[in-house]
């Protein structure tokens, strides 16, 4: 069985190499075991150099991830874990509990495989471009990539790999820039997943 979640961190972790980000993937964030899915930290100066896949724009500091694969919902109680665990990450990664880093330091981000269709039935998804949705939740506005909708395009391939779309898979194999060794391992438990030659 495909470890989904591990494998889109792991493609991330790639992406961002050589940048002023580094991923952090299943970060522990409490006693008893909750894992948040991926962390973007923002660990150097500088820009991003080429252009970001659709929806992550507005990297920040703090940008966290919760990934629900092609059978997983992406739901409401998927939003309300995400809160939870910004709410337990802003605690951990700030000087003390009196001394929290501002808000405006962290972005979340849902990231799904398929379009959420309960999710869209409670609240509005505001659509932003093809496959990039922003909804309000709480006091918080959350994006949500919807992986099967992401148009093809060289600086979407990591998106392309993970939108359960077949052709689209091919595409962003072929297009991913891979940088680490490891990657090649992960294209191929994809390929092995959509039974492709």
């Amino acid at each position: 069985m495909i470890d989904w979640h591990r494998l889109l961190g792991l493609a991330l972790t790639d992406f961002f190499i050589d940048s002023p980000f580094v991923v952090e993937l299943e970060k522990d964030l409490s006693l008893k075991q909750q894992f948040l899915d991926v962390v973007i930290i923002r660990k150097g100066k500088g820009e991003f150099s080429g252009r970001l896949p659709d929806g992550l724009d507005n990297l920040d500091e703090h940008n966290m991830l919760s990934y629900k694969s092609v059978r997983e919902p992406f739901d409401d109680w998927t939003l309300d874990e995400l809160i939870g665990y910004y709410v337990n990450y802003r605690k951990q990664v700030s000087p003390s509990l009196n001394d929290l880093l501002p808000k405006e330091q962290f972005r979340l981000y849902g990231v799904s495989t398929r379009f959420p269709q309960k999710l869209a039935e409670l609240v509005r998804l505001d659509a932003l471009q093809p496959g990039v949705y922003e909804v309000v939740w709480g006091t918080h506005r959350i994006r949500v990539l919807v992986l099967s909708e992401i148009p093809e395009g060289e600086h979407n391939a990591i998106w392309n790999l993970f939108s359960g779309v077949q052709g689209k898979v091919v595409y962003g194999s072929e297009q991913y820039r891979r940088h680490l060794t490891e990657m090649s391992t992960l294209v191929n438990r994809l390929f092995e997943n959509y039974q492709l030659e």
